[in-house]
């Protein structure tokens, strides 16, 4: 994809496509009420917790954490038959629609291409974290396979907030907050046309950018620069 793209007449069209009954929070309401059901049930299950069960929760956030790096890095910049869709809708829509110097959203509507469809937040919820629950209920425990599965949504649940967090405008207070301010320059890095198939691919903990040499910081000053 070239390096020179002009991120406002895919704006435009993009937006014209967007069907005039969505709405930004009726979206983002309905992936946190999905995941939020799913954690809030499972965690009634658990009984007689022990302390070695605990362990699920960071095995977990490592097992998301991979997932997340490899499905950006190896689907969603990559064109692979099996997941033509997401290419399309991850480098095809949202990279061409948050191209430098073109990085923020301009109302709750641009939500649309942020936030994953509510069907893949249900899907990951109801039938994939259950999957993998039900392996670790077998090789572990009922709590370990219920604390994996609120792992699981729970941390897609922070995916999805910090990426919508990472496109508010500059001035927004999320910027301001150490840590969620240095992620999304994290991000920020990645939207270049020259870093986003190379770099940072990870968008909660930087964790298999850093084990796999995809880490890549500039400083904000610097980052800007570049994209003027």
């Amino acid at each position: 994809m070239s390096i020179n793209h002009d991120a406002a007449p895919f704006r435009a069209g993009y937006r014209a496509r967007v069907k005039g009954r969505y709405h930004g929070w009726l979206h983002l309401m309905g992936i946190l009420a999905i995941g939020a059901g799913v954690c809030i049930f499972c965690m009634f299950q658990l009984d007689l917790l022990k302390t070695w069960e605990l362990l699920v929760i960071p095995a977990g956030t490592v097992i998301y954490n991979f997932s997340e790096y490899a499905s950006h890095r190896w689907a969603g910049h990559k064109k692979i038959r099996i997941a033509g869709l997401f290419y399309r809708r991850h480098t095809g829509d949202h990279h061409s629609f948050f191209s430098p110097p073109l990085f923020s959203i301009d109302s709750t509507r641009d939500w649309r291409i942020v936030l994953f469809p509510t069907y893949l937040t249900a899907t990951l919820a109801l039938v994939i974290a259950p999957i993998l629950g039900y392996f670790f209920s077998i090789l572990f425990s009922m709590n370990a396979g219920y604390l994996l599965i609120v792992t699981m949504v729970g941390n897609h649940l922070g995916y999805e907030l910090l990426h919508l967090g990472y496109h508010q405008p500059l001035n927004h207070w999320f910027h301001r907050v150490p840590v969620l301010r240095e992620l999304a320059q994290l991000h920020r890095i990645h939207h270049q046309r020259k870093w986003m198939n190379k770099c940072n691919f990870n968008l909660t903990i930087p964790l298999f950018d850093l084990l796999l040499g995809t880490f890549h910081w500039k400083s904000i000053g610097s980052c800007q620069k570049n994209e003027s």
